[in-house]
């Protein structure tokens, strides 16, 4: 009897297993996007190319390795330094965008923007929907036989949710992602991904496989790049660029007792991108379409100078001569001032957590290094206040902050005497130096001040 009662709880159990497995099957194939992919016509346009278990883009029948700078200004100096490629989100500036790349014999990623499943609601506003899909309609058909298109991105560093309930975000960005591909199936379209996320590749893979490659924006992560695309292997094999890379993102790094991010000089930074670039870029992997430098430009995110390769007045720092070394290939004599540190009071550095009394007077000095490509040295000292709410925060049009009036005495010199605020709250004070060689070297050091 007890023979017989185990064996039917066993067929009771396979059959619930059974049903569960046929049950996940039938789901995975009911919510499976459509496949498909942009084709090449007549030889003029962008395509992927398989061959030997190698992907490579081939532009114009020829093969295209991406060496990019994210951002779309500077070009000119772009093209100078080897690079290839620009992207532009501000739809607005396309057509201009576009001519002054083809004059600079670059290529263009056009991004657009889709919500995220935060903005849910969006996605159950069909009038909201339709007016999306009709505007990237007109700039897709606007801009699909311009010679500097290379290739879209829908959407950027958006969640692409395992649950059901979000099926109406799949049915729209599908449903865009078909227009692109329809209208122009000459250039390929991707998304973008923070880090490795193996849920979001799986998720895209599964629900959007029409995507023709992937995006990963990575910083000091990819230290671990290779380690990491060897264990998604296992359920993704497509091609990808690293769609933004940098030494260390700001919530990568060390941080004050009021977690303020702690920034190093233009000059560590230089010597970083060169080195992540040639020790951990994944040129070997047979999927590695080529990377996006981050920023190419000058962009207000922690600081002004947190990610910017230019001054916010155009003037270049040396990271410009790095990424000019790494997508060359070569080793240049840089030309840029070298910072070797900034000093508060003679003795506090960077990494000190610096309090300060309001109003309290106190010195800094840039220390720079000897025999280093100086030229005749100019010398500006900022002081702005912080704000602990944009600390991280993403999708913000960040503005620089106005610099604090009145607290620096004779600006303009290697060494200053400055007034700590009289509001309570975090500040920081910026150097920059510019030499006779056209570049300039920034650093600066977070304090706090205590009323």
């Amino acid at each position: 009897m007890k023979t017989n009662n185990l064996r039917k709880i066993s067929a009771g159990i396979i059959l619930l297993f059974l049903v569960a497995v046929i049950s996940l099957i039938a789901i995975y194939y009911l919510r499976k996007g459509i496949s498909r992919h942009a084709t090449l016509k007549n030889q003029r346009g962008v395509v992927i190319e398989q061959q030997n278990g190698r992907f490579r883009f081939l532009k114009d029948g020829q093969p295209f390795l991406i060496k990019g700078g994210a951002g779309y200004s500077f070009m000119p100096e772009l093209s100078a330094c080897g690079g290839n490629t620009i992207v532009c989100w501000d739809t607005s500036k396309l057509a201009t965008i576009l001519a002054a790349a083809e004059k600079n014999n670059l290529s263009v990623i056009i991004g657009l923007d889709m919500p995220d499943i935060k903005d849910f609601d969006f996605y159950k506003d069909e009038r909201k929907v339709r007016g999306l899909y009709t505007a990237y309609l007109r700039i897709v058909t606007a801009c699909k036989d311009q010679h500097a298109m290379f290739a879209w991105c829908l959407g950027n560093e958006l969640n692409f949710p395992f649950s059901p309930r979000y099926d109406l975000f799949y049915t729209s960005y599908n449903r865009v992602l078909d227009m692109i591909h329809s209208t122009d199936p000459a250039h390929p379209v991707f998304t973008t991904v923070i880090n490795m996320d193996k849920k979001k590749l799986f998720n895209i893979q599964w629900r959007v496989p029409s995507l023709d490659f992937v995006g990963i924006n990575v910083y000091n992560s990819i230290r671990n790049f290779k380690q990491e695309m060897d264990f998604i292997k296992i359920f993704w094999k497509g091609p990808y660029i690293i769609s933004e890379w940098a030494p260390r993102g700001g919530w990568e790094a060390p941080l004050t007792s009021w977690q303020a991010p702690i920034e190093e000089s233009s000059t560590v930074k230089a010597q970083q991108y060169l080195d992540f670039f040639k020790k951990y870029m994944p040129v070997q992997d047979e999927r590695f379409l080529g990377s996006m430098a981050y920023f190419w430009g000058n962009r207000q995110e922690y600081t002004y100078t947190y990610y910017s390769v230019f001054n916010d007045d155009g003037t270049p720092t040396e990271i410009k001569e790095s990424l000019n070394d790494a997508w060359k290939d070569t080793i240049t004599v840089h030309h840029a001032p070298e910072i070797t540190a900034i000093v508060i009071d003679d003795s506090l550095h960077t990494k000190d957590n610096i309090l300060f009394a309001a109003g309290s007077s106190h010195s800094a000095t840039i220390e720079l290094k000897k025999g280093g490509q100086s030229g005749n040295l100019r010398y500006s000292w900022q002081i702005l206040k912080e704000s602990w709410t944009t600390w991280g925060a993403t999708w913000v049009d960040f503005k620089k902050p106005v610099p604090e009036a009145d607290l620096i005495a004779e600006n303009g010199k290697q060494q200053i005497v400055f007034s700590a605020p009289l509001k309570e709250g975090p500040y920081r004070i910026f150097v920059t130096v510019f030499n006779s060689n056209g570049y300039c070297a920034t650093a600066n050091m977070p304090f706090y001040v205590i009323q």
